[in-house]
């Protein structure tokens, strides 16, 4: 009996499970290394049936969705290359998704062909062995532009609360789409008021309101534990005073407490770079840093506000050195020249033409956008313009990624058949 392959894209994309299996054993650092110990540590308080440590030293720097994700790895005591190998499987199974989602709306060709372009998306390769969240939330991504799909095409409940809660989820993974979600509530809100929009816009309502209801027991824990309502982590603080820089050779991106310019792109240490740090941010970092946990956010929050009150202008060009960040890979402050920023500049650059090329199709052919590309590009759009606002960098915008490739293929597969070839003409 001849073997069908579109019934299974499980075995058809299985090679790629193997090499990202691969790349994981064979990268995998032996020890725990940066925000990795965070994730593990946060993994074995839910064990221990607590998240973070009472007052004074509360700690809500991330969100509890990852460390979820890795209890059963520490309830199991199992050995450290354990966690990490979950990211391949997350990645080969957004793989599957996402050419299953594409298979229901455009031609099998163009769903294989999205589908290996995001199998083969190199900037992710970096966290595969990795115990990071960016793997995980791509992940959930593509799972809500695969649920949102199916919602559209079938109409079942069931679908609709999945997405809701799959958004929540990744709310609690990536605390920023805590913000987006409201937001995005907001707006649908509002759109509902339009007549000509007003089913489309009161499902989107549901599925963000099922989203903001799954982050309920985390937000209750929280201000339980703060006193504070809607407080998703207290880290954002840190990043907003980096981001709210006024220092003309500072562009934003986020630097240690002990303020060595050593942490993105490595390696860039120098001594002049240390020396400004120091100079321009010694004396408030040190006094921040000598209080813990929600009082140090505030502290963080308001040091910020004073920045960007005292510099708006400075402010706006941090924003946007943040989305070229995001897009690029550059600019960072007192850096050398790395050269992964040149495979970056590319990446970024054929995303963003081919995602303005979209745009202008998308705007002219509005009325016939199907409501999976409305809502995810919603929730892309806000999170993209958003994440501007805080210290950002290339693995903003890589767990995202799904949703892009997802808008291009479907406006492609829309357009009229193109050729190379010029028109034969009499000779």
């Amino acid at each position: 009996m001849r073997f069908n392959v579109k019934q299974s894209p499980y075995f058809l994309f299985l090679p790629f499970l193997v090499y990202y299996v691969y790349r994981v054993l064979k990268f995998k650092y032996p020890v725990l290394y940066g925000d990795e110990p965070r994730y593990v540590g946060f993994a074995s308080n839910l064990i221990h049936g607590f998240y973070s440590p009472p007052a004074p030293d509360i700690n809500l720097w991330s969100g509890p969705g990852y460390p979820i994700v890795l209890m059963p790895c520490a309830a199991l005591h199992l050995p450290v290359i354990w966690y990490p190998l979950l990211n391949a499987l997350f990645f080969y199974l957004s793989v599957v998704f996402l050419y299953q989602a594409l298979r229901y709306l455009v031609k099998e060709k163009l769903a294989m062909l999205f589908a290996i372009i995001w199998a083969f998306y190199i900037n992710l390769y970096q966290f595969l062995p990795a115990i990071y969240t960016e793997v995980f939330t791509s992940f959930l991504i593509v799972s809500i532009v695969y649920s949102v799909t199916l919602y559209y095409l079938k109409h079942k409940i069931i679908y609709l609360v999945l997405s809701g809660f799959l958004i929540g989820f990744l709310a609690l993974t990536k605390i920023i789409f805590g913000y987006v979600i409201l937001l995005c509530l907001i707006i649908c809100l509002l759109l509902s008021t339009i007549k000509a929009i007003r089913t489309s816009c009161i499902n989107a309502v549901y599925i963000f309101a099922i989203a903001l209801l799954t982050t309920v027991p985390y937000l209750s824990y929280t201000q339980h534990l703060t006193g504070k309502i809607f407080y998703w982590g207290n880290s954002g603080g840190m990043s907003l005073y980096w981001m709210s820089s006024p220092y003309d050779l500072e562009y934003g991106d986020w630097k240690a407490p002990y303020l060595s310019n050593s942490i993105l792109p490595m390696p860039f240490k120098s001594t002049e770079g240390d020396s400004l740090l120091q100079a321009n941010h010694a004396k408030e970092i040190s006094f921040i840093m000598a209080h813990q946990g929600v009082e140090q956010d505030e502290l963080f929050k308001k040091a910020a506000i004073r920045n960007i009150k005292s510099a708006p202008k400075k402010f706006v060009k941090n924003y946007f050195y943040n989305i070229s960040r995001m897009l690029f890979d550059f600019p960072y402050s007192y850096t050398y020249q790395v050269t992964q920023t040149i495979s970056n500049i590319i990446t970024g650059s054929l995303l963003l033409w081919a995602s303005v090329i979209c745009l202008v199709i998308s705007v002219v052919n509005r009325k016939q956008i199907i409501y999976p590309v409305k809502l995810t590009m919603l929730l892309f759009t806000v999170y993209f313009l958003l994440s501007g606002f805080a210290s950002a960098y290339v693995r903003q915008l890589d767990v995202v990624v799904p949703i892009l490739l997802f808008w291009i293929a479907c406006t492609i597969d829309k357009l009229p058949k193109m050729s190379l070839k010029f028109k034969e003409t009499a000779v």
